[in-house]
């Protein structure tokens, strides 16, 4: 391509690695559309914010556009998937497992959005979409599809650390780039990846809560879905900094799903069983406004609670901000597949990159909460986005009936 394009791309990847929050693999639920194929969306960027807080008072600046570098390994354009010249636009393409949950569907229409910019500068020429509606071996059936459409990058979030590892490494074999993006793939043969340090999401939690409650009390502890990589990381981190807390004790969890009633559910027999509750450790997804719910219904004061950036929970929250309420958002960044094109359009132009790369946390509170929530948006959307207001209104506004 041309120099002037190589600058313009260069610039998108410095603005596309921003510091971000299982959505990833979790959020709250909505029927899954069926799969598409480049629809066109417009352009606009918003603001993010920085990393985790040392102290229940700390506020949340606006983000450094930078990535945290795991590896000193750089891609080369003989390494990058041994991509081929190509000087009428890529091809590529988003490997999606499921669009199950709303911060998923928000995460492809951003990577659509991206796609969009890319066509209309001449970057790329076609892009593909397929979603394998949780199935990992149709998962692997698209990743073998896209290869046959002699596409030069794919962006996957993987149904499956294992079960797509063939899938990568045949797509590499074949010349294609790869970013792994959201849910990691375990092998190192391909291009980069992008992941949230979901440890660090766990932590984040575990140490405004400690901070909140003076380092001790009975706290219950909601987290997502049972053996997914994202969940587990984030209770290891979470417990990590519990136990360095002699006087707090987690006094019950449960597995919830990232979703609001069976959050709700829960907390209401953990309140029954309870009569002191000083905490809720919620890693994210809908949860927490099912707590908050149940906890009101139940007559009790509300308590300190932890959650993720989906606005129904920061819209609950806004509206009980003057009674006191303190809490905390991580965010999983729902940009994280436009991220990845734009890291991996960086590859294919032949830039050093890096191969390992970890988001840190960013989060929303007290202080910085009229920053990110949307009361004119339904519940379904999650903080922040990179999709132009139009494309807000009709997914999450009035019009569109959520």
């Amino acid at each position: 391509m041309k120099k002037s394009v190589k600058k313009l791309i260069s610039l998108g990847m410095t603005a596309a690695l921003l510091t971000g929050i299982l959505a990833g693999c979790g959020g709250e639920k909505t029927p899954a559309p069926a799969a598409e194929e480049t629809p066109a969306v417009e352009a606009e960027n918003t603001q993010e914010t920085e990393s985790a807080p040392e102290t229940a008072e700390a506020e949340a600046p606006a983000a450094e556009t930078e990535t945290a570098e795991t590896s000193d390994e750089l891609i080369t354009p003989e390494t990058a998937g041994n991509v081929k010249p190509n000087n009428q636009g890529y091809k590529v393409a988003l490997c999606n497992f499921s669009l199950a949950n709303t911060w998923r569907v928000e995460m492809q229409e951003t990577f659509i959005h991206q796609c969009e910019l890319y066509k209309e500068q001449g970057i790329i020429s076609e892009y593909y979409v397929t979603n394998s509606d949780g199935d990992v071996s149709q998962q692997v059936s698209d990743m073998a599809d896209l290869v046959t459409k002699d596409v030069d990058l794919i962006c996957l979030t993987a149904a499956s650390a294992s079960a797509l590892v063939p899938a990568v490494e045949d797509a590499m074999e074949a010349g294609v780039a790869v970013v792994n993006f959201d849910c990691a793939v375990d092998t190192d043969d391909l291009t980069a990846k992008l992941i949230l340090d979901n440890e660090e999401f766990g932590r984040v939690d575990a140490q405004w809560l400690a901070d909140q409650l003076g380092g001790k009390g009975k706290i219950i502890l909601i987290a997502g879905q049972a053996g997914t990589d994202n969940a587990e990381k984030r209770v290891n981190g979470a417990k990590n900094v519990i136990a360095q807390y002699p006087d707090m004790e987690i006094i019950a969890e449960s597995y919830c799903d990232n979703d609001y009633a069976k959050a709700k559910a829960a907390v209401e027999s953990m309140l029954s069983a309870y009569p002191e509750i000083d905490g809720v450790l919620s890693l994210g997804g809908a949860m927490t406004r099912g707590a908050i719910d149940a906890f009101e219904e139940a007559g009790r004061e509300l308590v300190p609670m932890c959650g993720e950036a989906n606005n129904g929970y920061l819209k609950v929250w806004h509206d009980r901000v003057d009674q006191g309420f303190q809490a905390i958002a991580p965010i999983s960044p729902n940009t994280s597949g436009a991220m990845a094109l734009r890291l991996g359009i960086d590859a294919l132009e032949g830039l050093n990159i890096k191969k390992d790369n970890t988001l840190t946390v960013n989060f929303v509170t007290n202080e910085t909460l009229e920053e990110f929530v949307r009361m004119d948006l339904s519940d379904s959307f999650w903080a922040p986005t990179e999709l132009p207001e139009e494309k807000l209104q009709e997914l999450f506004g009035e019009e569109a009936g959520n």
